[in-house]
């Protein structure tokens, strides 16, 4: 998928979903804000660098419908900034790499199944 399909990816909010983020020497969880095929934002004020490399897997490893883990990486953070940003949900934003075609339709699914779609 392209930098620009990536940004035209409908966008859907997931209610109760929280994923865990590994970066291999630390993890964190968070509730999912909203997620496309081609990655998510989670709500935190937890910084990570442009760039930086985790595993994610869903925190419930029951849900049938999402029992994989992805890698994944940092596209942007927002910072917590109540003075300048207050209107900005602090969180950050992962970009699947490397999703198969099988892990793809899984979201798909997921998505569709159980997502709301956000308006453009």
């Amino acid at each position: 998928m392209s930098d620009s399909d990536q940004q035209r990816a409908q966008r859907y909010r997931v209610g109760g979903l929280r994923v865990v983020y590994d970066t291999g020497d630390g993890f964190w969880s968070a509730e999912v804000v909203d997620v496309s095929e081609s990655g998510l934002f989670v709500e935190t004020t937890h910084e990570l660098a442009a760039g930086t490399r985790v595993t994610l897997l869903p925190e419930d490893r029951s849900d049938a419908e999402l029992p994989f883990e992805v890698l994944a990486e940092v596209v942007r953070t927002n910072v917590y900034d109540l003075d300048n940003h207050f209107d900005r949900t602090p969180g950050i934003a992962f970009r699947w790499i490397d999703i198969t075609d099988a892990e793809r339709e899984l979201v798909r699914n997921y998505l569709r199944g159980r997502g709301r779609p956000i308006a453009t």
